[in-house]
């Protein structure tokens, strides 16, 4: 699914994200997206306790307008909704094909990144707020082993399952280095998130059975069940170890608790309007 996001509360993968030297940025909370120059500009994602949550803003709702001007693409509507001051915005939106109009208080990304228990790095690197030093090391030398790893595999790509009927703990997982490094990658929210689960983790083992050396379809099968089961899970994060248990999830039920459905054999927003379904294509 090729779809452009702009997070306007932050964009911690992408060139030119903030830094400690930066200027401060004031936001609303709300990720855009907008795939084609003929589709609308939508509200993809809106953090919780932000700003843009509290005014009523929610994900589908089209941005039309910021301050009078009408947005051109989504870049333009993220670089409108962002200020170097703390002024507030007025918003146009169109919800189930009726416009409204919104005044919208805007805060710090620091912030509003707090609120919903995440911090961003210098270097524009987005992690829990309770991460350690010792974390974000690791987070940064799996992150540049996975850039540099030419046998990366991912086990369930894309977040989830081809088989939506499996339970599973809502995350992907990579494997690397002729299958000595296993460690969860993408996680939606999901059982495994929940009780703590993070990206960057090292599997160590699943149900006490160790990883390591596993091809992809067996890794797969070890980090899934026909049935609903409970799953050990042990990790390695900063040279501790943890294990957390917990009830596995449908994948189609943890596809439409993250907004998501499954059209055409695409994930499209399950809010998409179907006259926009070809935006998300």
């Amino acid at each position: 699914m090729k779809v452009l996001v702009a997070l306007v509360i932050l964009c911690a993968f992408c060139q030119g994200a903030p830094s400690q030297e930066t200027e401060p940025q004031f936001v609303i909370g709300v990720a855009l997206t907008g795939s084609k120059p003929s589709c609308p500009v939508f509200v993809n994602f809106v953090r919780k306790n932000s700003p843009a949550a509290a005014a009523g803003i929610k994900p589908g709702d089209r941005v039309i307008a910021v301050d009078g001007n009408t947005t051109t693409d989504v870049q333009d509507a993220a670089r409108r909704l962002t200020s170097k001051t703390a002024r507030p915005v007025t918003v146009q939106l169109i919800r189930d094909e009726k416009p409204y109009r919104l005044t919208v208080e805007r805060e710090d990304i620091a912030t509003v990144l707090q609120k919903d228990g995440w911090k961003v790095l210098g270097d524009g690197t987005l992690v829990r707020s309770d991460a350690t030093d010792g974390e974000v090391k690791q987070l940064h030398e799996i992150e540049h082993a996975l850039e540099d790893a030419e046998d990366r595999a991912v086990a369930f790509p894309g977040h989830y399952p081809v088989n939506k009927q499996l339970y599973y703990p809502g995350f992907e997982a990579f494997i690397w280095d002729k299958g000595n490094q296993v460690t969860v990658g993408g996680t939606e929210d999901g059982p495994a998130s929940r009780e703590g689960v993070r990206w960057g983790d090292r599997i160590i083992a699943v149900n006490g059975v160790d990883p390591h050396g596993k091809s992809i379809v067996e890794l797969e099968s070890l980090l899934s069940s026909p049935i609903a089961a409970t799953m050990r899970l042990t990790i390695e994060r900063a040279s501790i170890r943890k294990t957390f248990s917990f009830e596995l999830a449908q994948a189609a039920t943890v596809l439409r608790e993250n907004h998501w459905q499954v059209r055409n054999g695409k994930l499209v927003p399950l809010w998409a309007p179907e006259k926009y379904l070809n935006c998300f294509e």
